[in-house]
């Protein structure tokens, strides 16, 4: 490895480190601060299939009405959703990924792995690069995500090819999917939501 090298892995842990490190901006807003209208949505929160308020919501509580739609719309995507578990959690490593979300990568990983996603495809999909042996069906999701992602839309090619595969409804529950996780991938970027722990590595600054 040359110098240059060695100065360019420095400064990526580096800023992976700080990122991890950086204090968080909304943290959780004691019980007894919270106004009704908290209180309200955290108790529907935490009595749904969640059975707490997670990381992500905590900035969103400062909007609580905003969170109470929120997360209902979170619910039927995670539980709910009518793209199969591998595929939907393909997407949101993908999502994780393009933001760079700390929190949701290492909250999302063991689940990508338990529903089926191969290790060598979280592993490029990490390193910004396409997997390879995808299946059929994790290919024309994959590809219809990044071509979502770079073009703002789709072609007629890309678009035919998924609703062949999967039909009109998981073609729309796959793009409420990226909504949701971009959604959620801006607010806790912008928080600092801290990362919880687990064994996940943390994602590197793609260059």
């Amino acid at each position: 490895m040359t110098p240059i090298q060695r100065m360019a892995c420095l400064m990526m842990a580096l800023l992976v480190s700080g990122a991890a490190a950086a204090q968080e901006r909304m943290p959780p807003i004691p019980p007894d601060k919270m106004t009704d209208a908290q209180q309200k949505v955290v108790t529907d929160v935490v009595s749904g299939p969640r059975g707490r308020l997670s990381p992500p919501f905590v900035p969103i509580l400062r909007s609580p009405e905003l969170l109470s739609r929120l997360q209902r719309v979170g619910e039927y995507l995670i539980y709910h959703n009518s793209l199969d578990p591998r595929i939907f959690e393909l997407v949101v490593m993908m999502m994780a990924r393009n933001w760079t979300q700390q929190f949701e990568w290492r909250h999302h990983y063991p689940l990508a792995l338990k529903a089926g996603v191969k290790q060598e495809t979280i592993d490029a999909i990490a390193e910004g690069r396409r997997p390879v042996n995808l299946a059929e069906d994790e290919a024309i999701a994959y590809d219809f995500a990044v071509e979502l992602l770079a073009n703002k839309s789709v072609s007629d090619q890309t678009y035919g090819r998924f609703a062949g595969k999967f039909g009109e409804q998981r073609l729309t529950d796959l793009v409420a999917t990226m909504g949701f996780y971009t959604s959620i991938a801006m607010v806790t970027n912008v928080d600092r939501t801290p990362i919880e722990d687990g064994t996940a590595p943390l994602l590197k600054p793609l260059p």
